[in-house]
Order: C-alpha cells, then structure tokens, then sequence
C-alpha cells in the first residue's frame, strides 16, 4: 500500500466521522428548538423540591420589588414566585428583576400559571406570565418531555449539541489536516485528484483535468494511469493539453472515471532525467 492510498483511506474516514458529528450536532439543535417551540414561553417544567431561576422586565410604573404584583401559583404556596433583586438589564438598559421559582416538597402535578405586573393596572406584560408545569418525579417528566432524545434516551438536546461541536470541529479539522497530506503525497508519487470532467470537443471521449503539469514532468502524447483512490486500476489517459500547472487527458468512453480518481504520471526514465539536469 503506498502512503497516497493509506492517507486517502483515512481522509475518507476521517470525514464520515466529520460529517456524523456534525450531523448529529444539528439534529440535536433542531430537536431541541423544536421542542422549545411546542412548549411555549417562558415554560418552566418543575419536580418537587426544586427552585428555577426567571427574570423579567419590571413592570411599568414600578421601582421596588415590593411594588410589584404577583398573582398565580397555589394558595397553599407550593409553587410561587419569589423575587430577589432588581439589576440594571444587559443589552437594551432598563431596569430588570432576577428571582425564582420556588416548588414545595409536596405540590400536586399539574400546570400553574403566574402573573407579574403592576399595582395600577396597566397592561400585561406577556413576558411576565410565567407557565409552570409540576410533574411528579423525573422519570415522568422526561417520558413527557417534548424533545425527543429526552423522551427517547433521556438526553437533553442542547447539552448533547454542546458536547459534540468540539469533537466534530475537531475531527473537521483533522480531514482538512489529512487532506492536504494526502495532496502532498500525490504529488510525491507523480500523481494528482481529478477535479474536472467534462465531454471531449470532438466527442471522441472524456476529457479529465488534474492538477499536474509541465513543471512536473508532463507532456502532451504522454500516457498516464487512472485509479481509484484506494488503488483500485481504472484504465489509461492519454495527455492532449498541458500548462505549467494542470493537465487535459483524454479518456475512452467505456472508460468508469469519476471526479475524485487519480491520475498517475508515468516515471521519468533515468535517461530522460540525465538529460534534464544536462
């Protein structure tokens, strides 16, 4: 096996692998975003016992967090809102609160809404309505869960995503790596990828185009090999047409070429380099 073909194998696999990673990168972001969107806004899915941050936009004519309204959850305060403190927003300025909210020990399961809004009546703000959905133990939750890799595997989508980008950047960047090796021991061995194929003008064959040329050996008349990349023999070319850096040859028709195969030089003969250097 020469090095051109061992690197092409694993070039080869190296993008399945690329390209599996990736794939399973962008189903986990699709099944996740889908699963955001059947749920709605500001959707909180809580178990017993648990506390879940939120924050919003303080309501109009509001300053303190004792002057804000909240309305919702249960009377005996098994799921309720808490506020904690009021910080200037990030991005668009404003005043902001963070808070969260909060899931006794022993709520019965179901879906709460909980409003914030102001003492004087002003519209609601739908981003402070707050929908809560207690379940009663996770395994529930989860066999409930919109996401299927949730309901499935028991997975969260997004986490999933997070885990394999690196992994499928970094095999991305290994078939890059491989490629450009695999390139550099085509040309080592006299030999080059086909990246064009097109008809022959006078309709006597194919024309292939590769990436060898004068400056490195090559010639119009001379006869050259065509392979799989694996080394797999495909048939002969002939080369009509040179310029410094690429080649024309000329394929039968009968003749299975692909886009992607290798065309191989014929070696210089001793001769022939002797009488170069002279």
């Amino acid at each position: 096996m020469t090095r051109s073909v061992h690197l092409a194998r694993l070039h080869r696999r190296s993008g399945k692998v690329a390209l599996l990673l990736l794939l399973v990168c962008a189903l986990s972001l699709v099944d996740g975003l889908v699963g955001r969107m059947q749920q709605g806004f500001n959707r909180t899915d809580a178990l017993p016992g648990g506390e879940y941050p939120v924050s919003g936009p303080l309501p109009p004519q509001t300053e303190t967090l004792e002057d804000m309204v909240i309305e919702g959850g249960t009377d005996d305060r098994q799921v309720r809102l808490v506020p904690y403190e009021i910080y200037s927003g990030y991005w668009l300025g404003g005043k902001m609160w963070r808070g969260a909210i909060k899931v006794g020990a022993n709520p019965a399961s179901g879906e709460y809404v909980i409003r914030v809004h102001d003492k004087y009546g002003e519209k609601q703000n739908p981003t402070l309505i707050f929908a809560v959905v207690v379940w009663p133990d996770e395994a529930t939750r989860m066999a409930n869960a919109p996401e299927r890799l949730t309901r499935w595997l028991g997975i969260d989508p997004f986490a999933l995503a997070a885990l394999v980008l690196p992994f499928a950047l970094l095999a991305g960047l290994g078939n890059f790596m491989l490629g450009r090796a695999w390139s550099r021991a085509l040309l080592a061995e006299r030999s080059a990828e086909i990246y064009k194929l097109l008809p022959a003008p006078d309709g006597g064959g194919k024309d292939v185009t590769f990436g060898l040329g004068v400056q490195h050996g090559a010639s119009p008349g001379m006869r050259c090999r065509i392979h799989r990349p694996d080394g797999t023999p495909v048939g002969e070319a002939r080369v009509v047409e040179c310029t410094a850096r690429d080649c024309v040859a000329r394929v039968p028709h009968d003749l299975n070429v692909q886009p992607g195969d290798v065309v191989t030089l014929p070696d210089i003969a001793p001769q022939a380099e002797a009488t170069h250097g002279a």
